[in-house]
């Protein structure tokens, strides 16, 4: 019996050592190795290697026809250039051949930035390029370097079902986020003033790139990319999103209260975003209205004049016996009614110059303030420390951050800032109303 238990122990030894050596060969087969795999030929540079030998110029022609449709769906939706991301998915995961592309579907590149996440895929063996230095288990030459990859946090890739899922979190999170969501906008803002299609893509890339997208710059990514979209004639499928989307030759008027699109209807570059439900709150009550394009343009930001004409809106204010009046405030500007109606009803000031500046963005610490000013709370709040460590405890605005942080309508960020200085997004104001909304039963009448 003993005999019998020992052979049956060594047989499944057996079959598993010989399933990790054909698992092992055939990634061996795709791709070259990485120095754990190979002491002698393997280096780290070969983790972002394409497989070998690929891909032929027919795998790259059934990639752009696999990627093309999820790309033009995603622009239709967010409004990012269809070319953009074909192109760039085309230069960052090599046609779909790197290890990253083939494992996790990710064809971008996107990290994930921690340890075992449940939503990521390890790329082993490649350089070191983590906050700290990664402990080396063995050093055998030139970019040969065994690490530690267990106390690595920049070899994590997010993993995703497909590449239409990796397209969707590329052009609907990534680059819709705070910091590359002003490009998406520059390039509908340079289509409408008449720029070419070619041209706009191009300059979209140099803007996200410029912005930290790609480390070697704005140029470097403009230009590589671009040559990529005019190989294959990517704009192809910008010209085909402009057409069925009837953007061509559009104008787009931005002052706020001359949009049109409200009454509920959907915004087509808003669905799933995270302030979704606020902003279609919003446009129904008529706080604030979308553009006459069908977007919202979540991460636009907001103007002082803007800001005016939406809390004449929501708060629906009336005219005051206070008489106002700004140096750079026309009879004839957009926005002169609700100037006067924020300022007659002290919520929004002027400067001791007499000027409003209404078309200087309003930032998150003015915001904070105006709410304050409003009353918008329950009690003042006491705290002479600031629970954000960007904001000092003389800071101007203390009391106003303080009070709306301590009523749960204005918050932070992630890493313990509230970015005081920061402008506003039309989203971000949509979600503060939004709250204002649901717990003061006065407005709810």
């Amino acid at each position: 019996m003993v005999k019998l238990t020992s052979k049956i122990v060594l047989s499944m030894i057996l079959v598993l050592s010989l399933l990790a050596v054909e698992s092992k060969s055939a990634y061996a087969a795709l791709f070259d190795p990485l120095p754990f795999e190979d002491r002698v030929s393997g280096r780290n540079s070969n983790a972002y290697l394409p497989m070998k030998v690929r891909p032929t110029t027919q795998e790259q022609e059934r990639f752009i026809q696999e990627i093309a449709p999820h790309a033009v769906r995603a622009s239709e939706r967010w409004g990012i250039p269809a070319s953009a991301i074909i192109g760039m998915s085309i230069i960052e995961s090599g046609f779909g051949t790197t290890r990253t592309a083939h494992f996790a579907n990710n064809l971008f590149g996107i990290k994930v930035w921690g340890g075992n996440s449940s939503n990521a895929w390890q790329l082993q063996g490649q350089p070191d390029e983590d906050f700290e230095p990664i402990p080396i288990i063995e050093n055998l030459g030139p970019d040969r370097i065994i690490f530690d990859e267990t106390k690595r946090r920049d070899n994590w890739y997010r993993q995703f079902s497909s590449y239409e899922e990796s397209v969707n979190f590329l052009a609907g999170t990534l680059l819709l986020n705070q910091r590359y969501g002003f490009a998406r906008d520059q390039y509908r803002t340079r289509i409408n003033n008449g720029m070419s299609i070619e041209n706009a893509s191009r300059e979209y890339l140099f803007d996200i790139a410029h912005a930290g997208y790609n480390h070697l710059g704005g140029n470097y990514y403009r230009d590589t990319v671009g040559r990529i979209m005019t190989q294959w004639n990517l704009f192809q499928y910008d010209r085909r999103t402009e057409e069925k989307t009837g953007n061509t030759n559009t104008n787009t008027n931005n002052n706020t209260n001359t949009n049109t699109n409200t009454n509920g209807s959907v915004f087509r570059d808003i669905n799933g975003y995270w302030a979704e439900e606020s902003i279609l709150l919003a446009a129904e009550k008529g706080w604030i209205n979308g553009h006459s394009d069908q977007t919202f343009r979540p991460s636009n930001h907001l103007t002082r004049a803007q800001a005016a004409t939406i809390l004449t809106n929501f708060l629906k204010l009336e005219s005051t016996n206070r008489t106002v009046q700004f140096h750079d405030v026309s009879n004839n500007f957009w926005a002169l009614d609700s100037i006067n109606l924020v300022a007659q009803n002290r919520i929004m000031n002027g400067n001791s110059s007499g000027n409003f500046s209404p078309g200087t963005n309003v930032t998150r610490a003015q915001v904070a303030q105006i709410f304050y000013n409003a009353g918008f709370y329950s009690q003042s709040s006491s705290n002479k420390s600031s629970a954000f460590t960007d904001v000092r405890n003389d800071h101007w605005a203390i009391t106003a951050i303080e009070t709306m942080r301590q009523e749960g309508i204005i918050t932070g960020f992630s890493d313990g800032t509230f970015k005081p200085n920061q402008p506003i997004t039309r989203a971000q104001m949509t979600v503060i109303i939004h709250r204002l909304y649901e717990n003061n039963e006065e407005l709810r009448k």
